[in-house]
């Protein structure tokens, strides 16, 4: 029993995500205690019960706010580490996955009402990309797609590929070749592995809640795996300390954007203080051939800079065979992009919510204003 690199990189991004993102306000479910009705613990596994069945679940956050008019919001979050594009077939799995657990409101034989019930959402990350199969997919089933593939996310992907490597190796031979480290014959599974690996990720972060998890569902390893594994994260420390925080954010369009900022103390002591402002989107075909986009606030563009990874659709249509893609460009800004909201969560409980607005008219009179026009 096994585990690739390439898998293991999907596991350790996916927790690092889930920490990256934790200012969202998703709190990680890790354990059924946290609700028996709907969470199960199987072979080592974490599992949600739907309608037909139930489903495996890596990682799972809890919105700590319910939006209006709908029901409390749980996300799952899957990150695919590959060399090529992220096909139909993951998305066709979140689709069927959250379709079956949002229509599982039967009430259990020992209930006489129907128990608690949560809405389930899906995000996709990928280090390559999407096919354009996939997309179309995911935008038709509201399946949020976010792409890593981009210049600025190149330390987090190549420190993630170095602690996986180190992981999976030892004295020189990996997990998939005939001598294996982490094997049965070493009281190690491949279930056991990636149980061991999240709880100790998620305990040098600080992401595990604040729940007593019985010792029998700890991960159950010897000293030297446990240090080991732990010597081999070191790493990432560094370069999430450099991180510090990314933004979720939402359009008012059909799209999730991830925000990484330069500098997110000045990001966030400014958006707190000005919780509602005006803010430039540009692009230079120099970066990403166009597919990273910038936004700084109009006040003054120095105080902080946000970028994100244009969603492939978006983009495939912007920079196609035609010469208009400044004005295509624009329009997508317009239509998509007018208004972008931030909702973060602190951890003294407190909530806030920013909107970042793209007008390109009112830009250009405060540019005109300042040039005394």
């Amino acid at each position: 029993m096994s585990i690739s690199k390439e898998t293991l990189k999907g596991y350790i991004l996916e927790e690092v995500l889930a920490y990256l993102i934790r200012g969202a306000g998703y709190k990680l479910l890790v354990h059924p205690d946290q609700d028996p009705q709907e969470l199960i613990k199987l072979r080592n596994s974490f599992w949600v019960r739907g309608r037909g069945g139930i489903h495996q679940v890596d990682v799972l956050g809890q919105l700590e706010w319910i939006p209006a008019f709908t029901f409390p919001l749980r996300l799952f979050i899957e990150a695919k580490f590959r060399r090529g594009t992220m096909g139909i077939e993951v998305v066709r799995n979140a689709i069927g996955t959250i379709l079956d657990i949002n229509q599982n409101n039967l009430p259990t034989p020992d209930q006489t009402v129907i128990s608690q019930k949560y809405h389930y959402t899906y995000a996709l990350f990928s280090t390559s990309g999407f096919s354009e199969r996939a997309v179309k997919m995911a935008l038709a089933h509201q399946i949020s797609l976010i792409d890593l593939s981009g210049n600025e996310f190149n330390d987090l992907r190549n420190v993630i590929d170095s602690v996986a490597e180190t992981i999976v190796t030892h004295r020189g031979v990996t997990m998939e070749g005939e001598e294996e480290d982490f094997n049965e014959t070493n009281t190690h599974s491949r279930g056991k592995l990636v149980l061991s690996v999240r709880y100790i990720i998620r305990d040098s972060l600080g992401t595990l809640p604040p729940i007593d998890i019985p010792p029998e569902d700890r991960p159950q390893i010897n000293d030297s795996d446990l240090l080991r594994i732990r010597e081999a994260l070191e790493p990432v420390m560094p370069v999430l300390d450099r991180y510090n925080e990314l933004f979720v954010a939402m359009t008012n369009g059909p799209y999730m954007l991830l925000l990484k900022a330069d500098n997110p103390t000045a990001f966030l002591s400014y958006a707190t203080e000005h919780p509602q402002h005006r803010v430039k989107i540009t692009w230079s075909s120099q970066i990403d051939n166009g597919t990273t986009w910038i936004i700084n606030p109009v006040s003054d563009t120095s105080i902080y800079k946000l970028s994100f990874r244009l969603p492939k659709i978006l983009s495939d249509w912007i920079f196609d065979a035609s010469n208009n893609a400044r004005e295509r460009a624009l329009k997508v800004k317009t239509q998509f992009f007018s208004s972008i909201t931030i909702y973060r969560h602190t951890a003294n409980g407190q909530d806030h919510l920013f909107r970042l607005n793209f007008n390109p008219e009112s830009i250009r009179r405060n540019v005109e204003s300042e040039n005394g026009g």
